[in-house]
């Protein structure tokens, strides 16, 4: 290597790299990483839920059980919503501002906006789902073990009462529709049973159908007795005379029978309070009545029906490894932190060099 390039490779390259190996070595403040995984998991069997369910279910083709809702969490945990509920618990600028902290990799505000504590909070809180296996991984990076370690819990808390929201929702949503469906036709059988109470009432009489068959009895009855009478007057017409009083009799019994049988009829048949009226009014109020009953019988099948698909939608958040506290700090990674930027530095600066020296060949 020619001593112009030596000395540009030293000031460019290894003088850099010193620099960030003194800070690591000498100034880079330790920081814990508590690790959770958890796996959200719905009843087999179970369909997407609707809402960000469906939308991320149709986009992935093959999401597993309760992938929908784990992609939630993941966007959740990445959102500004999380920062604000874990800001609620905890006091993450003393978190990432302590006195032991080095300058560069603290918080560098004391009263930071949201949007600059939220670009903080991304470099210290990862969360990662792996498709495969459904496990979500939550990393939460802090100068303090026990710190690291409520922030990871704070979150899945939050997650935990996020998920629990969506089977909330879902259910909520799944047997809305059934109950006032239930309501409703209750409310049909009340005011149908109500109206045939109503009729009964103000024609006094428990069953108008029953009145009819006694009605048509007595006219049977009637009848029959006349027919006997009519026989009787003409058995006695052959032997007797005209003036005879049993002949009287008869006759008088014929026309009273005949009256009293157009007088049922009328009675039954004609007029505004007539049994055919009433049976009309009475049969259509009972196949009201039954159909409302038929009906609300039908909604609280279908309610059944909705609190089943309710219990099939739910899903739960179940923490398969618990929030660790970290006995030993796992940042910064410094060995692989300097080769990395060793090894960037020289690849541009050998790309710099023979760019420079293409450039001073071609104007030669």
């Amino acid at each position: 290597m020619p001593s112009g390039a030596l000395a540009w490779f030293l000031l460019l390259v290894a003088l850099p790299t010193l620099l960030v190996g003194l800070y690591y070595a000498t100034y880079a403040s330790d920081m814990y990483e508590a690790e959770a995984r958890i796996l959200v998991r719905g009843r087999p069997g179970a369909s997407a839920s609707g809402g960000i369910a469906s939308m991320m279910g149709a986009a992935s083709g093959t999401m597993r059980p309760g992938g929908e809702e784990a992609q939630a969490v993941r966007a959740f945990v990445n959102s500004l919503d999380a920062l604000s509920g874990l800001r609620q618990r905890l006091d993450l600028i003393a978190i990432w501002r302590p006195e032991e902290a080095d300058w560069i990799s603290r918080l560098w505000y004391e009263e930071p906006q949201a949007e600059q504590l939220m670009k903080y909070y991304r470099r210290r809180v990862t969360v990662d789902y792996d498709l495969e296996t459904g496990l979500v991984t939550l990393k939460a990076l802090a100068y303090r073990p026990e710190d690291a370690r409520a922030i990871a819990t704070s979150l899945l808390e939050m997650s935990e009462d996020l998920v629990n929201r969506f089977t909330a929702r879902t259910s909520e949503d799944t047997l809305r529709v059934g109950r006032e469906e239930v309501a409703i036709a209750e409310r049909r059988v009340v005011e149908a049973r109500a109206a045939l109470t109503a009729f009964r009432e103000r024609e006094q009489t428990l069953d108008p159908t029953a009145a009819v068959g006694s009605a048509v009895e007595t006219i049977g009855r009637l009848e029959g007795a006349l027919a006997q009478a009519r026989t009787e007057l003409q058995e006695k017409r052959a032997f007797m005379r005209a003036d005879n009083p049993q002949i009287q009799v008869l006759n008088n019994r014929i026309a009273a029978l005949s009256a009293q049988i157009s007088t049922e009829r009328a009675r039954r048949t004609s007029g505004n309070e007539t049994l055919t009226q009433q049976l009309s009014g009475y049969e259509r109020l009972t196949l009201e009545r039954e159909f409302a009953e038929r009906v609300y019988a039908s909604a609280i099948a279908s309610l059944e029906g909705a609190r089943a698909d309710a219990q099939r939608q739910q899903v739960f958040l179940m923490r398969v490894v618990e929030p660790n506290l970290p006995e030993r700090s796992t940042f910064p990674k410094a060995f692989f932190n300097i080769m990395t930027l060793f090894v960037i530095l020289t690849v541009f600066f050998a790309i710099g060099w023979l760019i420079m020296a293409g450039a001073r060949e071609h104007a030669s």
